[in-house]
């Protein structure tokens, strides 16, 4: 049967593959991304987005019949978070589409292109983890409870308060949830680990993908910086960092005649920064893999 790939063809083939991966980036979690602070370009907005930051003042007791003498400036900053394209690309041939079932060929597709996203993005928002200049836990030594509690004390003792002091996320590599149920311990005050009747059964169950722990959400996560036997695990305020989205996903699908082949092109266009070093805090791990 005679046939070839025309402009028809080709909104049908983004639509389709545009359809699977806007579900599959909407429907999966990214712990590491929703951590942070996010903001989405409008209309007109260039690709660098400026946070400007307001220093604090001091407000002091008055004496009545005295006037104010206690003038303050107030500071301003700036932080600007540049916005820069990445992008994924797959090229399946006109007999390969031919020869498969083409409808779910092009969802199949879609859901492995937006899934390299995800996986591109939440290590480039790891590395702000990785570059918090306050660290609890240690390089070679097993992740405690004790630590990740250290961590979440210490931002919400910060001297600059949080604005939300229910903003706080951690992120963990399933490594460390391991040799935190091997404390033998509740995880929270006089209760069980989440979800278990008790702690001795915990090893039995699944090991939870989000559970929260003394009333902060704590998510695993494989895409934490590492380095050798050591994980960058994640304590944070939403507001250590911002991600910009310039532009969402974007499908650029174009049919080469002579190659016999259609080139799906899935572009993003976002940048990241930090906002407050003293809102993060860096949990240094060992990841050896666990044998029981």
């Amino acid at each position: 049967m005679a046939g070839g790939i025309g402009t028809t063809q080709i909104d049908d083939i983004q639509e389709k593959v545009i359809g699977a991966v806007r579900f599959t980036l909407q429907e999966t979690v990214t712990p590491i991304g929703d951590a942070f602070k996010t903001v989405e370009a409008s209309d007109g907005q260039d690709d660098t987005y400026n946070s400007p930051k307001l220093g604090t003042v001091t407000a002091y007791g008055l004496t009545e019949g005295v006037d104010m003498a206690q003038a303050q400036q107030v500071t301003d900053s700036n932080v600007a978070v540049s916005a820069s394209e990445v992008g994924v690309q797959v090229v399946p041939t006109r007999k390969m589409l031919r020869t498969v079932g083409k409808d779910s060929m092009m969802r199949d597709l879609g859901a492995i292109m937006a899934n390299a996203m995800i996986v591109k993005r939440e290590g480039d928002f790891a590395t702000l983890i990785d570059g918090f200049g306050n660290v609890v836990g240690a390089d070679g030594s097993a992740a405690t409870i004790g630590q990740m509690r250290a961590g979440i004390a210490q931002i919400r003792a910060n001297s600059e308060p949080q604005t939300d002091l229910a903003g706080i996320n951690v992120v963990i590599h399933p490594y460390t949830w391991h040799d935190m149920s091997a404390e033998g311990r509740p995880l929270a005050a006089n209760a069980p680990f989440p979800g278990e009747q008790t702690t001795e059964n915990f090893r039995s169950r699944t090991m939870p993908v989000k559970v929260d722990v003394d009333g902060v959400p704590v998510s695993l996560t494989t895409n934490l910086v590492t380095s050798s036997t050591n994980v960058r695990n994640g304590i944070t305020h939403r507001d250590a960092g911002l991600i910009y989205i310039f532009e969402a996903e974007h499908l650029d699908p174009e049919y080469d005649a002579s190659g016999r082949w259609t080139e799906m092109n899935l572009i993003m266009d976002y940048g990241y920064g930090e906002l407050n070093d003293g809102f993060g805090r860096e949990w240094d791990a060992d990841i050896t893999a666990p044998t029981s």
